[in-house]
């Protein structure tokens, strides 16, 4: 009987965090350029640019997030600008001026559907200097969904994307039948563990 409170106690446990992760408001994320942040890549001076080209912009993304820094100072305003190889417009944004330094989220017009071959040019406004961070010649770039959502909500993106891979009959279907699959484990090891304690 022991036993049985333990293990309900700890799959109650397990379930209350799992649905408190799902049903959390935040902003979450779109995508990046999977470039790591290791240090200083550019420092932009007063009213200047920075363009990375090339770039793949994932679908439903409505902000850009950057580390960005500025010796202590407040920042200039940050505007970003999104074109294609022939430089037509695909989004901008713009954050104000005086935030603090350090992640700073600028929020663009959203782009629905991925692209790649894009340019994302960074435009400081007039004051001191700010450093963009990443490594090597590349700025890391991070594109955020628009507003704020729960995991619970992104279930279905996240279950078209899951089912994405090559040679995959089930569709967005294969990460309900790999959850079924899971649970189907957890559940053997719970009989398992009341068989051997019951003996």
């Amino acid at each position: 009987m022991r036993v049985k409170v333990v293990l309900g106690a700890g799959l109650a446990l397990v379930a209350g965090l799992v649905l408190v992760l799902l049903l959390g408001d935040a902003q979450r994320r779109a995508g990046g350029n999977y470039v790591p942040e290791f240090g200083p890549v550019t420092e932009l001076r007063g009213a200047d640019r920075r363009c990375e080209r090339n770039q793949l912009v994932p679908g439903d993304s409505g902000a850009l997030s950057l580390l960005v820094g500025t010796y202590e100072r407040p920042t200039p305003e940050i505007e970003v600008t999104i074109s294609d190889s022939d430089g037509r417009p695909v989004s901008s944004g713009r954050l104000p001026a005086g935030q603090a330094e350090g992640r700073v989220v600028i929020p663009v017009e959203r782009v629905e559907d991925t692209t790649a071959g894009l340019d994302v040019c960074i435009a400081t406004g007039p004051g001191g200097r700010t450093v963009l961070y990443g490594r090597g010649r590349d700025v890391r770039l991070v594109w955020m969904r628009p507003g704020s959502e729960s995991y619970l909500a992104l279930l279905p993106t996240v279950a078209h994307r899951f089912g994405l891979g090559k040679l995959n009959p089930f569709g967005a279907w294969l990460m309900a039948l790999a959850a079924l699959v899971l649970a189907a484990a957890w559940l053997a090891a719970l009989r398992l563990v009341l068989r051997q304690a019951g003996q």
